[in-house]
């Protein structure tokens, strides 16, 4: 296999090189570990003091004679502040994270802001990060550090660590403080996104994320893929919220699975819009609307399509048949071809309802011109009739801008008058239903406070 360089990323702190007879973080690390390669992170103070006396590069020299050494100079002075060297030092580390090395990041020198920074960056980049305990097993705050006036060689030589039975103080700590808050904030970013999938394979196997929080993430995933089943038998109730609608009063078992579908689709639908993707919502709007307009005709009014259909197609022939009024409108309506048989499309749904409201057909009109009216708003849109047959064919070129040049609403008004028709069709709280996913991020961002 091949050779891997074997590189040791370090800041370069007040105890480096040595303090007080000992090797400092850096040079400990290069003792035990025998990189092939050092980069050295130097502060505008720590530069101006190897540039006079070459006192880090000296230091790693006269303990590894054939390493390399690479030193980053820069101007930081405040490296107490995060903002002096965010944009820097995690890019320097990014350049040397390659498949041709192994990295060790050096988390005891520097600033605390810079420690927490290497180690953060241990944990997100998978990397070796090597602590260094001082030699007193304690804070060295009080130690004396290295004069700019003393003799590099004489410190080096009067250097404790240089002994053959001095004692190895590295070691790789497990960093699980920061592993657990860098797991639940990339969680948090997921499920913000609504990225559920992405957001379970995240922490499924992760022992810092509780299994209630796993299965409330679980249960997501599951209801986007529209398997409602599968998710109640995980979750079907969190904090006392309900997470499916109560279908108990509609009797057929079959209609009940019907609305069920009509909501899941229905959130599907909001997801999307949340997402940003204008020309996916634009076409799945249009399935829902077909499945929920044929839904209504088939259950708010005395015309039964069902009984029209053949196979996926409504049937010219039936419909002559059973309601030969209805199709004499049709006719007028898709004039002069007439209406031909075939899978009932968004246009032939909405003129049914409105055929069905003109000759109050509806089995409660309570509600209904109000119902029919968005419709009016949605479906007989020039813009969305437009939108949707090029966003079928050409989802890319759609966004919110072109949305509202067209339509003359944003994705988030559509998407309200949506809901509100279907809240006028359906036999269940569709708001309450519509707030599904918001209950669940809600639930998972209590329990990571905890």
């Amino acid at each position: 296999c091949e050779y891997m360089a074997r590189i040791l990323f370090s800041p370069i702190g007040d105890t480096d090189p040595v303090r007080y007879c000992y090797d400092g973080a850096c040079l400990h690390i290069v003792r035990h570990y025998h990189p092939d390669k050092v980069v050295l992170f130097l502060t505008k103070a720590m530069s101006e003091k190897e540039k006079n006396s070459q006192r880090y590069s000296k230091s790693i020299k006269h303990v590894a004679p054939d390493c390399q050494i690479d030193i980053i100079y820069t101007d930081i002075e405040a490296a107490h502040l995060y903002d002096s060297f965010i944009d820097i030092l995690p890019a320097e580390v990014h350049k040397i994270n390659t498949e041709e090395n192994e990295v060790l990041l050096n988390l005891s020198s520097g600033t605390p802001q810079i420690k927490t920074v290497m180690a953060i960056l241990s944990v997100e980049n998978d990397l070796k990060g090597i602590q260094v305990i001082s030699p007193n097993k304690a804070s060295n705050s009080q130690t004396p550090h290295m004069e700019d006036e003393d003799d590099i060689e004489a410190v080096l030589q009067n250097n404790f660590d240089e002994y053959p039975d001095a004692e190895n103080r590295c070691q790789e700590p497990p960093l699980q403080a920061i592993r657990a808050c860098g797991e639940r904030q990339r969680l948090l970013s997921l499920i913000h996104m609504y990225e559920y999938a992405g957001a379970y394979s995240l922490i499924k196997g992760s022992s810092h994320i509780s299994q209630e929080i796993k299965n409330i993430v679980h249960h997501a995933v599951l209801r986007q893929k529209m398997l409602k089943n599968e998710a109640r038998k995980i979750l079907s109730v969190v904090d006392g919220m309900k997470l499916f609608s109560n279908v108990s009063s509609i009797r057929n078992k079959g209609q009940q699975e019907k609305v069920e579908n009509l909501i899941e689709y229905l959130l599907n639908v909001i997801i999307t819009q949340r997402k940003g993707y204008i020309g996916e919502l634009l076409v799945k709007c249009n399935s829902y609307l077909c499945e929920l307009l044929l839904y209504h005709i088939n259950n708010n009014s005395k015309v039964k399509l069902n009984e029209c259909m053949s196979g996926e197609r409504l049937s010219r022939h039936r419909l002559q048949n059973m309601y030969p009024e209805l199709l004499e409108y049709l006719d007028k309506i898709f004039c002069p071809e007439g209406f031909r048989s075939g899978a009932p499309n968004l246009g032939v749904l909405c003129n049914i309802c409105y055929y069905i409201d003109e000759r109050a057909l509806v089995v409660n009109q309570d509600g209904h011109d109000s119902m029919v009216a968005i419709l009016h708003k949605i479906a007989d849109n020039d813009g969305f009739r437009k939108m949707r047959n090029s966003a079928a064919h050409n989802i890319a070129n759609t966004n919110e801008e072109r949305l509202v040049s067209m339509l003359g609403m944003h994705s988030q008004e559509l998407l309200h008058l949506l809901v509100k028709l279907s809240d006028y069709i359906l036999p269940v709280d569709v708001k309450k239903a519509s707030s599904v996913y918001d209950i669940l991020n809600q639930a998972v961002e209590k329990r990571i406070m905890v």
